[in-house]
């Protein structure tokens, strides 16, 4: 019988310790865990590295962990959106490693996959060289990117079941699926919530293999609202 995963968030939060390395989902302020990033912010943590698409949109995600002081290192593709990241990285509290956004997607994912890296031609002669091992195939100079591996995932889904079956919606699909796979413990936060079996098997993105614990989100996050599961069996 599949394992019911749905934990009350503070249980579920409960993994995260100061000096963790955490990847959090989201694109934009599309498909961020709101509701996991807002629990975390009343949790007495420190010195977390975040890996992240960006750092929220605006004053929302996880610029506020930042702002808090929570964080001391975001590796990120873009963190435009929110001018309080630039202000914390000037003022010396907060360390920014920008990183090309597919070269980011890939080393999340070559961390769940149980690859040691990966070889990309993105960044040759620019700055994101630097420091890195580069390694000639065919004549053509690539770098050599490490994957990653966290301590924590948090992510978010339109909707899921209660064994951690995944499905997101649109673009938040871009970093919540490499994020569910590259760390220890992975939770999500789940839109529209399913019993074991009423999702499509083909439509799911994150299988629950991936997924140590499932949170509902808080409903004034969500995208779309579905009726309520108590209310009717879906159709698969």
């Amino acid at each position: 019988m599949p394992k019911n995963k749905v934990l009350p968030i503070e249980e579920a939060m409960s993994h995260i310790k100061s000096g963790m390395s955490i990847a959090i989902g989201g694109f934009i302020g599309q498909g961020d865990p709101l509701t996991l990033i807002d629990y975390l912010k009343t949790m007495d943590v420190s010195d977390l590295t975040i890996y992240e698409n960006d750092a929220g949109f605006g004053q929302r995600g996880t610029v506020e962990l930042v702002n808090q002081g929570k964080v001391k290192k975001i590796v990120a593709s873009h963190v435009g959106t929110t001018p309080d990241i630039a202000k914390a990285m000037n003022e010396g509290r907060l360390v920014v490693e920008a990183t090309p956004q597919g070269t980011l997607a890939e080393m999340l994912r070559c961390g769940g996959a149980g690859l040691g890296g990966f070889l990309t031609p993105t960044g040759i002669g620019t700055i994101a060289e630097e420091g890195k091992q580069v390694v000639e195939v065919d004549g053509k100079p690539y770098i050599l990117v490490p994957a990653v591996r966290c301590d924590i995932a948090l992510v978010r889904s339109h909707r899921g079941d209660t064994w951690g079956n995944l499905i997101y919606r649109g673009t938040s699909r871009n970093f919540n699926g490499p994020a569910a796979m590259c760390a220890d413990y992975v939770i999500a936060e789940v839109e529209n919530l399913y019993t074991m079996g009423e999702l499509d098997p083909e439509a799911i993105h994150t299988s629950g293999i991936f997924v140590d614990a499932v949170v509902r989100a808080n409903v004034s996050y969500c995208t779309v609202r579905e009726a309520p599961l108590e209310s009717a069996t879906r159709s698969k």
